[in-house]
């Protein structure tokens, strides 16, 4: 019976930004039980280890701090759970922080709001795509259609972007962005460079950071009683 909730901020590095999702569920799943560590399994006949993760990273990107609940059979020190897990790990998917979760809080996935993002692109003048940005952030709407695999999405390519800027490198501009995330939409850098910067290509692209939408007892008390009880 599960008994403990840890949620977990790790990294993966440039090394592995290729492998899929599925295998950095396994490397975990793995790594937790060299770790001698009571993770939990669901029931029935193919049981599947309980870690639950904010969203899956894109193919090619690499993460700061991505987010993964791990649900345990017996009580650990959240402390602990990282100088155990190290000698399991290795530097390009390493633990960098751990807590503890109430039981009763919802999978990270489906209160995720919004990702931070950062993208290199070279050749792009930095003062040329300031003004684009600035341009695009001053506009309420910004209709865009999206190709994939011989499909079309349209939407408001505006509303997906909570924040922008760019800045200098070495030969051409970092852009980083806070896109939306959630369930019912979500966006990622590469929609806003095709967007504004038509013609150049992006790289590196890393997930700085993840939003979600925490739990708050006092505003869902409100929300469902509509003011504040003393």
């Amino acid at each position: 019976m599960s008994s403990q909730r840890i949620r977990v901020w790790f990294r993966k590095g440039d090394r592995v930004r290729y492998i899929s999702h599925l295998d950095v569920l396994r490397y975990w799943e793995r790594a937790i039980r060299r770790a001698g560590l009571p993770l939990s399994y669901s029931q029935g006949f193919t049981p599947h280890p309980k870690l639950a993760f904010a969203g899956p990273l894109p193919l090619g990107y690499s993460a700061d701090a991505d987010i993964m609940d791990i649900t345990f059979d017996e009580r650990v020190d959240p402390g602990t759970i990282a100088a155990r897990l190290a000698p399991q790990s290795s530097e390009d998917l390493a633990l960098i922080a751990a807590v503890e979760v109430p039981l009763s809080n919802p999978p990270p996935q489906s209160v995720l709001l919004w990702a931070d993002y950062r993208v290199d692109v070279p050749g792009l003048d930095p003062v040329d795509a300031a003004a684009a940005i600035g341009a695009f952030l001053a506009r309420t709407e910004f209709p865009w259609t999206e190709e994939r695999r011989d499909k079309a999405k349209s939407y408001d390519l505006r509303a997906m972007v909570a924040s922008a800027s760019a800045g200098a490198i070495d030969g051409g501009t970092r852009i980083t962005c806070r896109m939306r995330a959630s369930q019912e939409s979500m966006a990622r850098p590469e929609q806003l460079l095709a967007a504004l910067f038509p013609g150049f290509e992006g790289q590196d692209f890393c997930r700085v950071s993840l939003v979600l939408d925490e739990v708050s007892p006092a505003r869902d008390l409100y929300r469902r009683k509509g003011r504040f009880l003393e």
